[in-house]
């Protein structure tokens, strides 16, 4: 009996949830991109509720915390190997970071490499043995004190604490869907960026302007994923930042996700045209999924 009445009213709050949204269909506050106030759609989908910025068409959700947002998202690594265990074993992921730096450096000549919110992910690791200029960053503790007890602070620190150092190229794949403050964050970006250099990383791009995108792996259904962003959204965040956004797909990604760069260097945007013009796909077949 208990549990029918609290059904029932389970039932009954989430009827009055969808009168009062479809009631109050466009409300007004600041765009996190774009700034200005506008009327803001709310879309549903995933169980969740979205705000979408007409002007922009940013898309994003505030339905997590933003505490447990900056504790990141952890490792379950040890510090120290198990016995029998190579060091760095049970890293995973990080196939796209090191892509993206081998793409920046053989096509543009840069050399200094951030991994911004990189996590416990094989690249750090591997560019680092190959001996690339890289460093690394995170907001998790327990990433920080793995990777700090193997490679000291100097190469591998906090986010907060960047500006140590400037860069070339700053990194982070599957990062910017997380930011809850983006237009602050890619300030601090350009902040550490040499003038030259490149902001770049990936992200699944809204690409019909709803939550739940056709593509069957649900980019906004986990809740801290907070901003879909389309093209035009990302296009308007970077120039806040004079920056030019540039998006390239290549073979084998999802159908939305792209590889953006943001950069002010007017000869480095010319070749990232260039680049884009050779196939609307490009023919990097071996780029891995992760």
């Amino acid at each position: 009996m208990k549990a029918q009445l609290l059904g029932s009213a389970r039932s009954a709050s989430n009827l009055a949830f969808d009168v009062i949204w479809a009631a109050r269909r466009v409300v007004t506050r600041d765009c996190p991109v774009c700034g200005e106030k506008s009327p803001f759609e709310r879309l549903r989908g995933y169980g969740r509720v979205f705000l979408k910025c007409h002007a922009c068409s940013h898309i994003w959700a505030r339905d997590y915390s933003k505490f447990r947002a900056n504790l990141g998202m952890g490792t379950q690594i040890g510090a120290d190997p198990a016995p029998g265990q190579v060091r760095g074993e049970l890293e995973m992921g990080g196939a796209s970071e090191e892509f993206l730096s081998r793409f920046c450096i053989d096509e543009f000549g840069l050399k200094s490499i951030l991994l911004f919110g990189t996590g416990p992910t094989r690249a750090f690791r591997t560019l680092l043995r190959d001996g690339f200029d890289v460093y690394g960053c995170d907001v998790s503790p327990s990433v920080i004190s793995y990777r700090q007890r193997e490679f000291g602070c100097e190469r591998f620190f906090h986010a907060r604490v960047l500006g140590r150092h400037q860069y070339d190229i700053v990194i982070a794949t599957e990062v910017i869907e997380h930011l809850f403050d983006p237009i602050p964050t890619f300030r601090l970006m350009k902040s550490i960026l040499r003038t030259q250099g490149v902001f770049c990383g990936s992200t699944c791009f809204s690409m019909n302007g709803e939550v739940e995108d056709d593509h069957g792996f649900g980019y906004m259904r986990p809740r801290g994923h907070v901003n879909y962003w389309s093209q035009p959204s990302l296009r308007t965040a970077f120039s806040r930042l004079q920056w030019t956004m540039h998006a390239l797909r290549f073979h084998s990604m999802p159908a939305n996700r792209r590889f953006f760069f943001g950069t002010s260097n007017p000869s480095l945007s010319a070749a990232l045209d260039e680049i884009s013009r050779r196939d609307p796909i490009l023919p990097y077949s071996e780029i891995p999924q992760s």
